[in-house]
């Protein structure tokens, strides 16, 4: 078995050493800088991306603060012309009603008057129809007295 013979172990262990020292040699002076480069440019991508997303963070956490602001004028600013509007048509509704009031008081005084004026005509027609009707009462029952 050629294993076993004794005579090829010196030189086995010497290409055993040459091909380690080589293979060694290529992998610290060529392989590992070269995947350590790798490496670094990587760590310095991630890292610039990280610092990237930090400062957009921070954007978009002033723009949010911005947003949140701008939402709360606007809504303070709605309130106030809410308030305002109401206050203006609840003055401008007093004043309609004052004046619908006001017509209507006229009406009724033009309309009490009429009733007036109308129930004293009525009054003195009564009183002159009364007079005529007693009037011919009187001389109707004057002539039913006469046919008896």
């Amino acid at each position: 078995m050629p294993q076993f013979d004794t005579s090829v172990y010196l030189a086995q262990i010497f290409w055993l050493f040459i091909s380690f020292g080589f293979l060694y040699l290529m992998m610290s002076r060529l392989i590992c800088p070269m995947i350590e480069e790798v490496l670094s440019e990587r760590e310095r991508c991630i890292q610039q991306t990280l610092n990237q997303a930090e400062v957009l963070t921070a954007a978009a956490d002033d723009l949010n603060n911005r947003y949140q602001a701008y939402i709360q004028i606007a809504e303070k600013e709605k309130n106030e012309k809410i308030q305002a509007a109401y206050t203006r048509l609840q003055k401008k509704s007093i004043t309609q009603e004052n004046r619908q009031e006001a017509l209507l008081r006229r009406r009724i005084r033009t309309m009490d008057q009429k009733i007036k004026a109308t129930s004293t005509l009525l009054r003195q027609e009564s009183d002159k129809l009364s007079g005529v009707l007693a009037a011919q009462l009187a001389t109707q029952i004057e002539r039913m007295g006469d046919d008896v």
